[in-house]
């Protein structure tokens, strides 16, 4: 029962930012792995107000778990090529 709670708890993670987590959140999820796609700068030119500006895509959770491997397997589950992705563990927030 708590595998499948701390699994469920881990899925809570996916298709979010990391800086949008409250920090109970962060808590909690302190010490899981997450996959980010490998962030690739746009090479077009992007207006905001008038004046150019640098286009930040958001990061998002693509996979969480316990290990890489779990991480691969869920990328690869999508049919997404793990080596697109960067992975890392979410530490504590202070």
């Amino acid at each position: 029962m708590a595998a499948t709670k701390q699994q469920a708890g881990a899925a809570g993670l996916i298709g979010r930012r990391v800086e949008e987590l409250s920090l109970p959140e962060r808590l909690e999820y302190a010490n899981k792995w997450v996959a980010f796609r490998i962030y690739v700068p746009t090479t077009e030119m992007v207006v905001r107000d008038g004046k150019p500006a640098i286009d930040l895509h958001s990061r998002r959770v693509e996979a969480a778990g316990d290990s890489v491997q779990e991480l691969v397997a869920q990328l690869r589950g999508k049919n997404l090529d793990p080596a697109e992705f960067e992975f890392t563990i979410l530490k504590q927030p202070y």
